[in-house]
């Protein structure tokens, strides 16, 4: 028996280019009436500026920066999912379930997988930008460090590099 898609994670890094990621994540919510969840991850700061904030900021201020921080991204994030809906859906074609957004802060591979893990998804939908080959031998992409920890399906959509695409 075929597993059942419930829960579509869509990880993504929000740069220009990565609209075919986000229609491949559509088009399987569309085929499985699943949820989509769209998690981008921000990297968190260094050590040295989290102590500059730290002495310099009230922690109360500090908070409500970065709470603000992250709003602005989840509003961002929610405008495009919006512009794509409007401009991509066939008339009469839905999504059954609303687009969940949730902007977390932490390295985004663990982000990825954890997220899938806490949120039960059923398969993890993300682009990848073609890198040279001693960027992957020494660092590893995103999407290689989620298919080598993640515990459910990958869905890895090959995007442009930024200067062969124009799209969102």
């Amino acid at each position: 028996m075929l597993p059942k898609i419930n829960t579509i994670l869509y990880a993504s890094d929000i740069s220009p280019g990565s609209r075919p990621a986000f229609r491949m994540a559509v088009e399987q919510a569309l085929q499985h009436d699943a949820q989509i969840i769209f998690i981008h991850a921000v990297e968190p700061f260094n050590s040295v500026a989290t102590e500059i904030l730290d002495d310099y900021l009230p922690r109360e201020a500090n908070a409500a920066h970065t709470t603000a921080w992250l709003d602005s991204y989840k509003e961002r994030i929610t405008t495009r999912i919006q512009r794509f809906l409007d401009s991509e859906m066939p008339d009469g074609v839905h999504l059954q379930r609303q687009i969940q957004t949730k902007v977390l802060v932490g390295p985004p591979a663990k982000v990825i997988v954890r997220s899938a893990d806490k949120l039960s998804a059923d398969l993890i939908v993300m682009g990848e930008r073609s890198a040279s080959t001693a960027s992957r031998i020494f660092l590893g992409s995103t999407a290689q460090k989620v298919l080598h920890h993640s515990r459910i399906p990958v869905l890895i959509v090959p995007l442009p590099g930024p200067s062969k695409s124009n799209n969102e």
